[in-house]
């Protein structure tokens, strides 16, 4: 029949030929069942390789991301720490040039690098949410800023401990001791209003809140001029010092020194108390220039360690 087809088989080892007979039609579907059937697990076997060179660069992205993240918050901590670093550094750089008697570095002198950003910025919030190798470059390039205004800053310290150094005779005669280790400051300089007359009145030094029996060291070498009770002082030490400098150191609640006796910077005075004009322990302190009340906090170290290095080591 024409709509039939042949299929003969000749083995090699066999002389038996085989034929098959086909139509033409299931010849036909045959051929494209398979076809098809080729054509679909091809498709499936192409979407699987995508599927899988798709989920390996997601993976391997997800492996930069990672590393990016960690790299970033390393950076945020060198950064926190760079800046506090340098925060503290500016702040006694400052101590030490008052003391000495030096104009303080302007901000636009401190400030390095383009742009003059400011050390104290919050850089937390600059580099949150960043997720690029791009961004994370312009954050290493601000970590390396801070790293040069951090050496500069070191430097400029450095050479001011090396001036401090050469001038320690002068500076022990300059009132740069804290008078009390622990206290706090419970009123500033300046007009106030007065805690038991309740009026606004000048008040002509800085009151340390501490406990009864705190030590309170002479913030300078010098002389003691007077001992004893003056009206609403209460028990009152004043020393006279070089330079014109005299420091007065009220409310106490022992004096453990004599009038005309010289003193060392750090060394033990007297005691906290609240004798005189007082709602509670405190030592009231002043500093006069040349018969002048001026502010006390504009000398004194306010660095605990080195404060407690000077009355360790007189």
């Amino acid at each position: 029949m024409k709509d039939e087809s042949r299929l003969i088989f000749v083995p090699r080892n066999s002389s038996t030929v085989k034929e098959y007979k086909i139509s033409r039609v299931k010849l036909f579907t045959y051929i494209s069942i398979f076809l098809i059937g080729f054509t679909f697990l091809g498709k499936i076997s192409l979407d699987l390789l995508v599927d899988f060179s798709h989920n390996s660069k997601i993976k391997t992205l997800e492996r930069t991301n990672i590393a990016l993240e960690n790299r970033l918050k390393e950076t945020k901590a060198k950064i926190n720490a760079l800046n506090t670093r340098i925060a503290d550094i500016i702040k006694k750089d400052d101590e030490l040039r008052t003391v000495l008697g030096l104009p303080r570095v302007s901000s636009d002198v401190r400030n390095v690098g383009i742009g003059g950003a400011d050390y104290n910025y919050d850089f937390i919030d600059e580099i949150s949410g960043f997720d690029d190798p791009a961004d994370l470059n312009s954050q290493l390039s601000l970590l390396s800023k801070l790293e040069r205004e951090s050496k500069l800053e070191l430097e400029s310290y450095n050479a001011l401990m090396a001036t401090f150094e050469r001038k320690q005779d002068s500076i022990r005669y300059l009132p740069s001791l804290k008078p009390v280790l622990t206290g706090v400051i419970s009123s500033g300089f300046g007009l106030r209003r007065h805690p038991i007359y309740k009026v606004r009145k000048h008040h002509d030094g800085l009151d340390f809140s501490a406990a009864k029996g705190t030590p309170v060291y002479a913030s300078a070498d010098g002389t003691v001029s007077f001992t004893g009770r003056v009206n609403g002082y209460g028990k009152l030490i004043k020393l006279n010092h070089k330079y014109g400098f005299v420091t007065r150191y009220g409310h106490l609640s022992k004096i453990v020194v004599r009038r005309g006796q010289q003193i060392k910077r750090g060394q033990k005075i007297g005691e906290v108390g609240s004798t005189g004009l007082s709602t509670a322990p405190h030592l009231h302190y002043e500093v006069r220039y040349y018969g002048k009340a001026v502010n006390p906090s504009a000398y004194y170290f306010d660095d605990h360690v080195l404060n407690e290095k000077i009355v360790n080591n007189r």
